[in-house]
């Protein structure tokens, strides 16, 4: 008699074979769906903007249509959109960039806009935005401005910076923008974004919340996210620069906040090297720090563009910067809307800052 059990299956045999059948088709069943949802999602997942975590790019301030204009940079950012541009900006009148927009939107591209009501007439590119369908909205009557120029792509991409959408923001005016992949950072800036564009519809009051207020990139930067007027802004810029054990390097549209002054002549009493530019156009300003600091003994020159020195960095021990759209004064702390960002530990993008830095006062 033949007793190996594998002649013959018995029904209890019979019901094992089955199940273990039945098991491996569970598993390639559940791989098939699982490699089916990994290729729609990689499918719908925008195209990266860039090959690193983040870029910084400098205007040309010297009238040249260069193909590496703050423009032209940012036509092709917003020509590879796939889902989402909100932009908040204050000032929106280069032809380039709304053409951008009206044809992302034709894509089928998700664009809103807010936008400073002051800036709403003369040479602004708005009422092209709102024919095709774009939603615009402004601040109103806010007491304060609009002052953002910050843009949020696929809601992965942030870039923003002292930059202007207007010709003489890209063409003749110093400016900054920092392009940074990081869907944290997005999703801090399109909170405010969102916040901004409600309260424009229904009067709902900006919030001061930061989901995630400090990010770190894949290459270990560091990044703080501070949005005025609600969040407190003042406290963390005097914390950086009481922080500095070398070097203080600036550069100052406008600098008229008293507090931030002090605390940069607190560190160079301390031996810390305090070197500035201010554009020349705001010292006379009854408020602008640049007479006290000169007189203090500080390293503070004049800017030397024809066209506006429009910066408001500040980097810190060639490896803390600070940008954004915030000027250094009281009305950028407590009246506008503006953002903030410090980013630490990247050296290389300090770098960057110090070498435009370098450019603009020689």
């Amino acid at each position: 008699m033949n007793t190996d059990p594998s002649a013959h299956d018995t029904p209890a045999a019979s019901q094992v074979s089955k199940s273990k059948s039945f098991v491996p088709f569970i598993l390639i069943l559940i791989c098939a769906v699982a490699v089916g949802f990994g290729i729609r999602y990689y499918k719908h997942r925008p195209t990266p903007l860039t090959e690193v975590a983040w870029e910084v790019y400098f205007s040309e301030a010297d009238g040249v249509d260069s193909p590496y204009s703050l423009e032209k940079r940012l036509v092709n950012r917003l020509s590879a959109a796939e889902v989402r541009v909100d932009a908040a900006l204050y000032d929106l009148d280069a032809a380039p960039v709304a053409d951008a927009l009206i044809e992302a939107y034709h894509r089928g591209v998700q664009v809103r806009i807010v936008t400073e009501a002051d800036n709403m007439v003369g040479d602004s590119k708005i009422g092209r935005l709102r024919e095709v369908g774009i939603p615009v909205v402004d601040d109103s009557d806010n007491d304060g401005l609009m002052h953002h120029k910050f843009i949020v792509i696929d809601e992965q991409y942030v870039w923003t910076g002292s930059y202007n959408t207007t010709y003489n923001g890209a063409y003749k005016n110093n400016n900054n923008v920092i392009l940074i992949d990081s869907a944290q950072l997005a999703y801090n800036f399109t909170q405010e974004f969102r916040e901004l564009f409600l309260a424009a519809q229904v009067g709902k009051p900006s919030g001061a919340f930061v989901a995630y207020p400090k990010v770190e990139l894949n290459d270990g930067t560091e990044i703080f996210t501070y949005f005025s007027p609600e969040g407190d802004t003042i406290s963390p810029l005097v914390r950086e620069v009481r922080s500095a054990e070398q070097s203080i390097h600036f550069m100052a549209f406008s600098f008229t906040h008293d507090t931030l002054g002090n605390a940069m002549r607190d560190r160079f009493k301390s031996g810390i090297d305090v070197l500035g530019v201010f554009e020349v156009r705001q010292v006379d300003d009854a408020y602008s720090e640049y007479k006290t600091m000169k007189e203090a003994g500080l390293s503070v020159v004049l800017d030397k563009n024809r066209g506006a020195m429009h910066h408001k960095v500040i980097v810190i021990d060639a490896e803390t910067v600070i940008t954004g759209s915030y000027n250094f004064s009281k009305n950028a702390e407590k009246r506008n809307n503006e953002n903030l960002l410090i980013i630490k530990g990247n050296r290389e993008i300090a770098a960057a800052y110090l070498a435009e830095f370098a450019k603009i006062t020689r």
